[in-house]
């Protein structure tokens, strides 16, 4: 014949005349009659068919079976509330690694602010942040790499989500000291002569500056070609040079001693957050479309 379970109540009530001794604190303690709890470890002791207490000068005396019979309930009690703790945790996304990807427009600045604010959140246990070229985001979301990327480009595909994060127009990036720097917006006019840093016709960046260039009627001419934001900060930072960048890019470049200057009638640079249709968008993800957000709200973009 099975051996019939053992009932949580029984159990419950169990620990707590163990740690009172008394009937009468326990009863206290859980909110019932003396009478009905004696009935129910007087049901307990005959299910297991061994004494739990003695009677001894007015308080319930455990026996050595009793004692031992705690040392493992306490031990699954803890275990219990572990999982418990466990379950909340990865409900939460705290016991969770949050992969995702970012275009260097987008991770450079405006990224690494809402992660930080993730990370005090409690968002996820561990963060693993893919760089990617604008050419991979499309297979690295369809083949589960990454949960979601950041980019200041679309993509093209009936199986990627699109959520758009915020608009920002173009700014010229130069150093504090440069002639421009003291003006509240230039044009592509005023940026002729200087020695340009920038990046190729077909790639995103390019064909923003040079629609934007279109409007004015000037043409643009590089002197020196990158391929990512950073290296553009960079080269300017060293005094090679001025940039045209989105204002994700240029965020904070005061710290780095640059300037970002608005160029007047440029074309608005949208980023977004994409993520693939074939699989659920995890909380994290959500998480963060909205600190991105937050953040570009913050900073006057829109």
């Amino acid at each position: 014949m099975a051996t019939p379970k053992l009932k949580e109540r029984h159990l419950e009530i169990f620990r707590i005349v163990m740690a009172t001794q008394s009937l009468t604190a326990a009863a206290r303690h859980l909110g019932v009659s003396q009478p009905s709890l004696s009935v129910a470890i007087k049901r307990l002791e005959d299910q297991l068919g061994v004494a739990l207490f003695a009677r001894i000068s007015g308080r319930m005396v455990p026996t050595e079976e009793a004692r031992l019979i705690l040392a493992e309930v306490e031990r699954v009690h803890q275990q219990s509330e572990m999982l418990s703790d466990v379950v909340y945790s990865i409900a939460r996304g705290q016991a969770t690694t949050f992969r995702f990807g970012a275009t260097p427009s987008i991770g450079m600045r405006l990224l690494p602010k809402a992660v930080r604010q993730l990370q005090l959140k409690g968002t996820a246990g561990t963060y693993y942040c893919d760089s990617l070229p604008q050419r991979d985001v499309r297979d690295y979301l369809l083949f589960g790499q990454g949960s979601c990327v950041a980019t200041i480009a679309t993509v093209e595909d009936p199986l990627i989500d699109t959520v758009k994060i915020g608009e920002a127009n173009l700014v010229c990036v130069v150093p504090a000291g440069h002639a421009l720097a003291s003006l509240s917006s230039v044009t592509p006019g005023d940026i002729m002569g200087d020695t340009l840093i920038s990046f190729t016709p077909a790639t995103t960046h390019g064909l923003h500056i040079d629609e934007t260039f279109r409007r004015w009627g000037v043409v643009r001419e590089t002197s020196v070609f990158v391929h990512f934001v950073e290296a553009a900060l960079s080269f300017v930072a060293e005094g090679i040079g001025i940039t045209i960048l989105d204002a994700f890019s240029a965020m904070d470049c005061t710290s780095s001693g640059l300037v970002a200057i608005p160029i007047e009638n440029s074309v608005t640079v949208s980023a977004y957050v994409h993520s693939c249709l074939l699989r659920p968008r995890p909380l994290a993800a959500d998480k963060l479309i909205a600190e991105l957000r937050a953040i570009a709200a913050d900073a006057g973009m829109r």
